[in-house]
């Protein structure tokens, strides 16, 4: 009997292993390519910007700055090539996935680590956004770290790198997103209310703790300004809105849908009945550490969920929730690793595979598809030196702006007509972007050709641009993107 538990063990083991190496090719499939949408190309942009410069822009931006901090140094490693930026955030899931290898198999068990690095890699949510140029898989990971270090310092391990790694990723997971500050600050505060209940046998951890505490207290105090700003852009215009029930659909389903042309509620509501299920089924005393995780996960949402509420804006949005994904992954590990069937085990980890695989080949023939860089194609063959460029719509324009200005020098010009206040924060696309809230600015002293950006099937800037000045109309053209279905209207005139 022992000899076949030691089998069982080192077979688990070498699964585990598998998984892991074919979870990590598995995410990087759709990642070798340089398409951007616009949240990736303001990344792009963010990171040719100084240090200095980055905490700047950052300051009137919507996140904290770390991932752009991340970023820069791989520009000054490597230039400011797309996929390697791609390849950083696809190394930080497989970190996480390894995590599961290297500590939550050794706190929880191998079931439980053997899960927790499935789900991290093969969710749909995964693949979706494993590659994606944002700050939301550094974000995870960070998060992650934090809640397992805490984990150990509550079980009460006091050794000095528990704290520092501790002290560490939750100061710097707050540094990166603001879903990450509040995760840092309710797990920092449950950690500091449970030592100071136990000081009696845990002064000397209390002590340590403070002082953790503390550094990360000072260290993030010079952001507070910053984000003070931040609060101020915020609420004088956002563009996230609640919507129900597809906000709350969109909440229930997001490490489920992925790509999926479909939400997949119903799905959904069987799995998360089945995990319901295991709680009940699992005795108080040994659910404790999944529990927390999915009560500060559901505490983040409905904190979002009433500033959202109380302010003129809305910060409750589904893709920030990768960055609290990480301890949500570990509950659902935790509680289907109490499952003593493996029979239901590998029905639910079959479901989520098919559907995580349907989600990537979608995600793939998306990244990989010619039409994606026709339009680029298109500008480099016929931009000139000296050809300006307008757009209205920020989204799109500001690609365009990106991809032309990793081998021309044009400039373009943001006409900010409906005044986003955006200026600060846009600086991150200096100085290839220029903002500017007439035409005039941009054309009264200035005669040549003009490329005009629109999105989807429009010629609204066109034919304001024609009211007001004597042009002549050299080319249009439409192109429509499969990566993120980005449309785009090329008009190319001169302006006499």
């Amino acid at each position: 009997m022992e000899k076949k538990n030691i089998l069982e063990k080192i077979n688990l083991k070498y699964l585990h292993i598998a998984i892991i190496i074919i979870g990590i090719l598995f995410i990087s499939l759709s990642i070798f390519h340089t398409n951007m949408w616009f949240d990736e190309s303001y990344s792009v942009a963010m990171a040719r910007h100084s240090f200095a410069e980055i905490w700047q822009i950052g300051g009137n931006d919507v996140h904290p700055i770390f991932y752009y901090f991340c970023l820069h140094i791989l520009y000054l490693m490597f230039g400011g090539n797309v996929i390697i930026y791609r390849i950083f955030s696809t190394f930080t899931i497989a970190l996480l996935g390894i995590i599961g290898y290297t500590h939550i198999r050794k706190d929880f068990g191998e079931k439980t680590g053997l899960l927790f690095s499935f789900l991290t890699l093969f969710l749909p949510v995964v693949s979706q956004y494993s590659g994606e140029i944002r700050m939301y898989s550094l974000g995870m990971l960070l998060g992650t770290i934090m809640a397992i270090y805490a984990y150990r310092i509550y079980k009460g391990e006091n050794k000095k790198t528990t704290y520092i790694f501790f002290g560490l990723s939750s100061l710097l997971v707050a540094y990166t997103h603001y879903y990450g500050l509040m995760l840092a600050g309710i797990i920092n505060l449950l950690l500091f209310i449970f030592l100071v209940k136990n000081r009696k046998e845990r002064k000397n951890d209390l002590i340590k703790f403070i002082v953790t505490a503390a550094i990360q207290v000072v260290l993030y105090v010079p952001w507070l300004v910053c984000f003070l700003i931040q609060i101020k852009n915020v609420s004088s215009g956002f563009w996230i809105s609640l919507s129900f029930p597809g906000t709350l659909y969109e909440i229930l389903t997001m490490q489920y849908k992925g790509n999926l042309p479909f939400q997949p509620i119903i799905l959904t509501t069987i799995f998360y009945s089945y995990i319901t299920y295991l709680v009940v089924k699992t005795n108080e005393e040994d659910r404790k550490p999944a529990t927390w995780c999915f009560m500060i996960y559901i505490a983040i949402i409905l904190i979002a969920l009433f500033v959202s509420l109380c302010m003129q804006s809305v910060i409750l949005l589904y893709r920030y929730l990768l960055i609290i994904t990480g301890i949500f992954i570990f509950a659902l590990a935790f509680f289907m690793a109490k499952e003593t069937k493996i029979c239901r085990t590998m029905t639910i980890c079959a479901i989520i595979l098919i559907m995580s695989i349907y989600s990537n080949v979608i995600s793939i023939k998306e990244a990989y598809n010619n039409e994606n860089r026709e339009f680029v194609t298109y500008i480099d063959s016929q931009i000139q030196d000296g050809d300006i460029v307008i757009y209205s719509n920020a989204i799109n324009g500001a690609v365009v702006t990106t991809e032309i200005s990793q081998k021309h020098d044009n400039i373009s010009y943001f006409y900010d007509k409906e005044n986003w206040n955006v200026e600060e924060a846009y600086k991150a696309f200096a100085p290839y972007m220029e903002i500017k809230d007439t035409l005039n600015e941009i054309l009264d002293n200035y005669s040549g050709r003009v490329w005009i950006i629109e999105a989807g099937n429009t010629h609204d800037l066109l034919n304001e641009i024609a009211e007001k000045y004597n042009i002549n109309k050299i080319e249009d053209r439409q192109f429509t993107n499969k990566y993120k279905n980005y449309q785009y209207t090329i008009e190319l005139i001169e302006k006499l």
